[in-house]
């Protein structure tokens, strides 16, 4: 296959992929700045505008990909934006809400599923430990893979930690999408820490996978209770000593080809 594999970051952690002949809009908020809720009831949600119109990010767009049904990753005004009869797959858990949206084209996937040259590999992990972490509900990740194209892991809100790694040894995934943004919830994290990796927890992934594997980070400076910015992820790396050629830190609206 000729075609090459294209990540845009449109937003925090929505994503639009070319691969495979496809194009993959993950985690869909289309939600003016400001018009959603607050996590900490400090900064309403999403803190920034997006940097291009709706109908640009829709556009091409022949399936979606979502990785659980919290606000910041799919929101009320998506089902006035995509075609109701759009190849919708997710996690079981939130097939009915979709459906109940009026999406008519919804799958939930248990393990794989293949299009055409394309399979996505849904993975698991954890939205945060302790209590925090239970309340979070399930979460999913995706592995893409075509023969010829890289193999790329979208990672979702799941934490670091021994299971992410085993499925980077199954899928051997060429680069990997960090939700990079050390979400907190201060009552709890205060003794569960955050619910999606932060800096330090990106550090820790680039010392322990193999060289060859390169981070995307996104998931920052959209969402109020998000706690590392872009700007403090890159000053962790500096200090840290990592390899800025394996750490990819997207702006939105800003195209990626692997």
């Amino acid at each position: 296959m000729n075609e090459k594999a294209i990540i845009r970051l449109v937003r925090s952690a929505t994503l639009k992929i070319n691969y495979a002949g496809h194009t993959i809009l993950v985690d869909p908020v289309f939600a003016d700045k400001g018009t959603l809720q607050s996590a900490l009831g400090v900064y309403k949600s999403p803190r920034v505008h997006l940097v291009m119109p709706i109908s640009e990010i829709t556009e091409g767009v022949d399936m979606v990909l979502l990785t659980h049904n919290h606000i910041d990753h799919y929101e009320p005004s998506v089902k006035q934006h995509l075609p109701k009869d759009i190849p919708f797959y997710t996690q079981p858990q939130d097939k009915d809400t979709l459906v109940q949206d009026g999406f008519t084209n919804v799958e939930a996937i248990e393990k794989s599923k293949t299009i055409g040259e394309l399979t996505i590999h849904r993975t698991t992990g954890h939205h945060g430990f302790g209590q925090i972490g239970q309340m979070m509900g399930p979460v999913s990740g995706y592995v893409l893979m075509a023969e010829g194209l890289p193999t790329i892991y979208i990672m979702g809100d799941c934490k670091w930690e021994p299971c992410i790694l085993e499925t980077v040894e199954k899928y051997r995934p060429d680069y990997i999408v960090v939700n990079s943004g050390g979400a907190v919830f201060p009552e709890f994290s205060k003794t569960d820490g955050c619910i999606i990796p932060d800096e330090q927890e990106v550090m820790a992934m680039l010392d322990t996978l193999p060289a060859h594997i390169k981070l995307i980070a996104v998931h920052m400076d959209a969402i109020d209770h998000c706690q590392t910015t872009r700007e403090i992820l890159r000053n962790e790396a500096r200090h840290h000593g990592a390899d800025m050629s394996r750490l990819i830190i997207p702006e939105d609206g800003e195209s990626l080809e692997l």
